[in-house]
C-alpha cells in the first residue's frame, strides 16, 4: 500500500526566458550558473518526473509509482478514463523575460498528429507581479486572416489582448487560446500532462544555440479557436468561498483547482476519488494522512493517493496558503 502523503522533489527545466526567481522565492535548489523558468512540481513525464522526496518510497519516481501502482494511485475511475497514464502536470513558472506568444492543441490534434494522447488545457494562478503582464486570446475581430497577416508583417503583439497580472488572478486557458506569459511574472500552473507548444511568435529571440527558436505557424493556425469566447484573469477574490477558507478557482474538463487559506489551526480533507495534488504557496503549516506527517514550507508541493484523507495541521500562527489540483 503506498503511504498517505508522498512529498515530492521536483524537476527543474532550464528556459531561455526564465531566471533565479524560483529559488528567491521558493527557496528551490537550482543548480548554480543557469536560468531556469520552470520547476514540475508533478510530472510523470519520460526523464523529467518528480520523484519521492522522503518516506518509505523515497527515490521512487511519479511514472514508476504509476506503472507500480496505477490504480491505487489514480483512482480507478481516472485510471480506467487515461489508461493508466497520468494526466496531470503541475507546475510553478518564473517568466524573468517574455515567454513566446504560442497555442496548443486538443486531444484530437495532439492524436491526429502522432504528437501524443493528451492535448493541453491549462490553468495559471499569478503568484507575483512585478508590473507584469498576461497575454490571453485575439482582440475582438481578429479573424483567421487577419491574424495570419499579423504573424507574416511581425505584428502579432497588435493582435492579442494584453492584461495586468495580479497576485491572485485566475487565467484559464483551453486549448486553441492564445496567450504568453511575461516577464515579471511568476505563476502556478497546472494542465494536461503534455509538452506540446506551438510557437507563433518569438521576438526574433536567439535560442541557446544562437539560433532563433522553431516556430510551429501551421499548426498554430490549425488549432487556433478565432470563435472562441473572450478570456481574461478574474480576480480570486471575486470568487465565492466555500467557508474554512475554500474557493473553488477553476473546474474544467480535465482538472479541478481549489485554494484554501486555513482560519484556524486545522484543515482536515476527506477521501477523494482521484489523486490530489497540494503546493503551499505562502506560510508553512504540517500535513499529515495515513500515519504519514511532513512540514510543509512554502514551494513544496505533496501528492495524495487516490481515496486517502489528510489534514493540514499547525496553521494558527503562520499565513498558510494551499492550492488542491485534483481530476474531477
Amino acid at each position: 500500500m503506498l503511504p498517505g502523503v508522498l512529498p515530492l522533489k521536483p524537476y527543474f527545466r532550464e528556459m531561455i526566458w526564465g531566471g533565479r526567481g524560483l529559488q528567491e522565492q521558493f527557496d528551490k535548489a537550482l543548480p548554480p550558473g543557469r536560468r531556469y523558468g520552470e520547476s514540475w512540481e508533478i510530472s510523470a513525464h519520460p526523464g523529467m518526473e518528480s520523484i519521492v522526496a522522503a518516506g518509505p518510497i523515497a527515490g521512487r519516481s511519479l511514472r514508476g509509482l504509476v506503472e507500480s501502482h496505477g490504480r491505487e494511485l489514480l483512482g480507478g475511475v481516472v485510471f480506467d478514463r487515461y489508461g493508466g497514464e497520468f494526466p496531470l502536470l503541475v507546475k510553478l513558472l518564473d517568466a524573468h523575460q517574455d515567454l513566446s506568444i504560442q497555442v496548443h492543441p486538443d486531444d484530437a490534434y495532439a492524436r491526429m498528429k502522432h504528437l501524443g494522447n493528451f492535448g493541453k488545457m491549462e490553468a495559471w494562478y499569478v503568484l507575483q507581479s512585478e508590473d507584469g503582464r498576461i497575454a490571453c486570446g485575439l482582440k475582438p475581430g481578429v479573424d483567421r486572416s487577419d491574424f495570419a497577416d499579423a504573424i507574416d508583417n511581425s505584428r502579432v503583439s497588435d493582435a492579442v489582448e494584453f492584461f495586468d497580472a495580479r497576485p491572485g488572478d485566475v487565467v484559464y486557458i483551453p486549448p486553441g487560446t492564445v496567450h504568453a506569459l511575461c516577464a515579471g511574472v511568476m505563476v502556478y500552473e497546472v494542465q494536461q500532462s503534455s509538452d506540446i507548444t506551438f510557437r507563433i511568435f518569438d521576438y526574433n529571440r536567439p535560442g541557446a544555440d544562437g539560433k532563433p527558436r522553431e516556430l510551429h505557424v501551421d499548426d498554430a493556425l490549425a488549432v487556433i479557436d478565432f470563435e472562441g469566447p473572450r478570456r481574461q484573469p478574474v480576480a480570486s477574490s471575486t470568487l465565492p468561498s466555500a467557508g474554512s477558507g475554500q474557493t473553488l478557482l477553476i473546474e474544467s474538463e480535465h482538472f479541478r483547482l481549489e485554494r484554501f487559506i486555513p482560519s484556524g489551526n486545522r484543515i482536515d480533507h476527506p477521501p477523494g476519488t482521484s489523486v490530489s495534488a497540494v503546493t503551499f504557496i505562502q506560510g508553512s503549516a504540517g500535513i499529515q494522512g495515513g500515519g504519514d506527517a511532513f512540514r510543509a514550507e512554502k514551494g513544496d508541493t505533496f501528492l495524495i493517493p487516490a481515496r486517502r484523507e489528510f489534514a493540514v495541521v499547525g496553521c494558527d500562527d503562520s499565513t498558510a496558503e494551499y492550492l488542491v489540483a485534483s481530476v474531477p
